[in-house]
């Protein structure tokens, strides 16, 4: 019974800690959009990267656009897939600041809010067990005999 009432408080205090990091990550999403420009891209090359040894990896979309001061700039995405979501000279959307153009990024809303809305989720499934959990020990400990 108190085994059940510290896991039911341990996955209270992860699902906390979760949900807060998804609204953090969540608010920095919204204020890089705030503070972004779109543009249109060209797909030119997929880099493949492999971060485990052994495993296929991932296709990266190397993207070529011109910024709004006329500078041509080239950036790999930091988000890929397998298989490759985007083919070599493919249009697509990009997001970037300004002040730093090279710091782009493909806009699609996998790649925006993937993170943050999987924060937010985990935080809620583990509030959630964590209440049940604290509830299940209540009931344990108020239907013991005296």
């Amino acid at each position: 019974m108190g085994a059940l009432l510290l896991v039911g408080l341990l996955f209270l205090i992860i699902g906390v800690g979760l949900l807060i990091g998804g609204i953090v990550a969540f608010v920095k999403q919204t204020r890089k959009d705030a503070r972004s420009v779109s543009a249109t891209g060209r797909v030119i090359n997929l880099e493949r990267r492999v971060f485990n040894p052994g495993r296929a990896g991932v296709y990266c979309p190397v993207v070529q656009f011109t910024a709004s001061d006329g500078q041509v700039i080239q950036f790999e995405s930091a988000f890929g897939t397998m298989p490759a979501s985007h083919s070599i000279g493919q249009t697509i959307a990009v997001k970037y600041d300004p002040a730093n153009p090279r710091a782009a990024e493909v806009d699609s809303a996998v790649a925006n809010w993937f993170a943050p809305g999987c924060m937010a989720l985990m935080g809620v499934a583990f509030l959630l067990m964590g209440f049940v959990f604290v509830v299940m020990s209540i009931l344990v400990i108020a239907n013991q005999p005296n």
